[in-house]
């Protein structure tokens, strides 16, 4: 069960005592944050603005949870259709996809039923950055490919994550290893992790070459649940070591910190 709460006491101001990256690590930002507490544990250029890639579709996640039914299917265009091998969705089978294999598609097929197109879609989602206090954030597209103008921040994204998983269906949607559509099984990205860490209880990843590895991750330890955000990381492999060491050097894991090939 994840326990996310509504306050947050230490905010940006109040953390910068905690600003400690472990030695090895290549992210260039990072949050970890206690869930039962409701505190930050430690952080590194927590507000530092940079390229997200899909964790944006934590957002467009949201807003499919705030504008879509969910109790009835959406006819698919034609494209769209020969893309997914069927002719109708459910909205938490949307959820599931951008979220667990990072379907870009799915984002833009709830793009379209929300907003007529991306652009519009954008717009939504910024003013509901701002409603949520975002100031680190703004968005261009649904899914976080590369583009002019799009930013956010490891403590902007740790808010879009404890919103998000206020939400049941993004909660049911993100501790999936993977989703089945028409006959077709898409397997999680976080699925290397979730082989070595059985604390691992959900998460979201990102990548391009201009945002590097990202990841937020919901992790269980000592009874209760942690979320750590990490932004920049050089590479896939190093993203899930930067993990394991900020992990390991904050006592929520103790086995060994892997190479990653």
């Amino acid at each position: 069960m994840l326990l996310v709460l509504s306050g947050l006491k230490a905010g940006p101001a109040s953390a910068q005592e905690l600003e400690v990256l472990p030695a090895g690590a290549t992210c260039r930002a990072f949050v970890l944050y206690d869930c039962l507490n409701d505190r930050i544990v430690a952080q590194e250029q927590m507000t530092q603005r940079q390229p997200i890639a899909s964790l944006t579709k934590l957002m467009t996640a949201l807003l499919v949870c705030d504008r879509l039914r969910f109790d009835g299917r959406w006819v698919l265009t034609k494209s769209e259709q020969r893309f997914f091998g069927v002719e109708t969705m459910r909205a938490q089978k949307m959820l599931e996809l951008m979220l667990v294999p990072s379907n870009n598609t799915a984002c833009k097929t709830a793009a379209r039923l929300i907003s007529g197109d991306e652009d519009a879609f954008a717009a939504q989602m910024n003013a509901k950055a701002a409603a949520m206090g975002l100031s680190d954030t703004r968005f261009i597209n649904p899914h976080g490919l590369p583009g002019s103008g799009q930013y956010s921040s490891a403590y902007d994204v740790l808010t879009l994550a404890r919103v998000a998983l206020t939400k049941p269906s993004i909660r049911k949607a993100i501790v999936l290893h993977e989703v089945e559509l028409g006959g077709k099984r898409y397997e999680s990205t976080l699925k290397p992790l979730y082989e070595r860490h059985p604390g691992l209880k959900g998460g979201k990843t990102g990548w391009t070459r201009a945002a590097g590895r990202c990841l937020l991750l919901v992790y269980h330890a000592f009874g209760r649940d942690y979320l750590l955000v990490t932004l920049g990381s050089k590479d896939i492999p190093a993203g899930y070591r930067d993990a394991e060491l900020i992990l390991s050097y904050y006592g929520l894991y103790s086995g060994e910190v892997g190479t990653w090939e």
